[in-house]
């Protein structure tokens, strides 16, 4: 990431129309997650909260003592949790045990909380292991916000009618606010717009009534004036911030490759997304049905290996049983599968080595063995 930020520097593909960096995030609404503090170490609009004149702008705005320290990122919270350091967990819309890497070490976190609160559309290989099953609306079942990658915020507008029993995550946020005895209003896009603006303050002059159809670009000034591009001729920094990180090779590689020669990088298919929560109960599920490896030829060779048959896959963490698909499309010595379904569960053998600074697992490179499946298991602990 850091190298495509300074690649953008370097050739001055910054400030114009047509230029920049997109990135192109892994979920909707990613962006606008963010933007509201979602990361541990910063509060709604990127304020650090470990500073003393921004802890006492949240304090005094919500009349509570907001924390100061920097919380877990999501790793963290896993390790934190089998140290007996964290007791909660309240995860939204997130099949953590599915789609994080090593499946084992992160049901073994939840089993060492105390408290393990789930808000969720659909039964989930993580919802399994709740205490607590809340059930959230889905997009089309509530009106709120979206923030794309261009800083766009849209508005999302309720067109079906909530399941019964079910809630928006908003609602149900307020009301267990309520309960824990902070009052709070009920829900809605209009109010929680409202509340933003006077925080956040590149959200200033955003409202839910002007968000039209095309919504408005943060920053977004008092007066309704939005920013169509950044940077054009400062940073907010003042000079461009380059920064230098040498190659390493990764650890997974240099401890494991002499006894798992193969590389193992997992991907997604077209017709579903992630943990297939939603897609698999779509027709979707007509076009793909189970989750495959993909082999080059001569490594199918190799082992003897047909297309259609069942391979072994083993890390230093564990192995699963997966379909073959012998294909030129990975390189000799790559191997590569995708993990929407849960009777594979291929996060079983990745590993959760991370990077140093985001905590993000190094999903795209394990280090593996094949061989021809002896049984009819999918999948295996060590």
């Amino acid at each position: 990431v850091v190298q495509i930020a300074d690649l953008a520097l370097i050739t001055g593909n910054i400030g114009r129309r047509g230029v920049g960096v997109n990135p192109l995030r892994g979920q909707n609404n990613v962006q606008g997650s963010a933007d509201m503090g979602v990361q541990p170490h910063q509060g709604a609009g990127y304020l650090d909260v470990t500073d003393r004149s921004v802890n006492k702008k949240y304090n005094q705005f919500y009349g509570v003592a907001v924390p100061s320290m920097i919380g877990y990122k999501i790793p963290e919270m896993f390790d934190a949790a089998l140290a007996g350091k964290l007791k909660a967990l309240w995860v939204i819309g997130e099949d953590i045990v599915q789609t994080d890497p090593n499946t084992q070490k992160v049901i073994k976190a939840l089993e060492a909380t105390d408290l393990v609160i789930v808000q969720e559309l659909f039964m989930t290989e993580t919802a399994k292991y709740a205490d607590v099953i809340l059930p959230g609306a889905s997009f089309l079942e509530k009106s709120g916000t979206f923030t794309n990658g261009e800083r766009r915020v849209q508005a999302v507008r309720q067109v079906v009618n909530v399941q019964k029993g079910a809630k928006p995550d908003g609602q149900i946020i307020v009301e267990m606010m309520n309960k824990m005895g902070y009052s709070q209003p009920d829900y809605t896009p209009e109010g929680m717009l409202e509340e933003i603006s006077q925080i956040v303050p590149f959200f200033a002059g955003i409202s839910w009534d002007k968000l039209g159809k095309n919504g408005m670009q943060w920053p977004v000034a008092k007066d309704g004036t939005e920013t169509q591009i950044l940077h054009t001729s400062e940073f907010k920094r003042g000079k461009g911030y380059f920064e230098f990180h040498p190659w390493e090779e990764t650890q997974e590689l240099v401890s494991h490759a002499k006894d798992f020669p193969y590389i193992l990088t997992t991907n997604r298919e077209l017709e579903h997304y992630n943990c297939g929560a939603m897609t698999r109960r779509t027709a979707n599920e007509q076009i793909l049905k189970d989750d495959y490896l993909m082999i080059h030829p001569e490594d199918a060779k190799k082992h003897l290996i047909t297309d259609g048959e069942y391979i072994c896959v083993e890390s230093p963490r564990g192995k699963v049983d997966v379909k073959a698909k012998i294909t030129d499309e990975v390189k000799q010595g790559v191997l590569s599968t995708t993990f929407h379904f849960p009777d594979i569960m291929i996060n079983t053998i990745t590993g959760d080595v991370h990077d140093s600074e985001a905590k993000c697992p190094e999903y795209k490179v394990v280090a593996v063995r094949i061989r021809k499946s002896k049984g009819t298991h999918k999948m295996e602990m060590i």
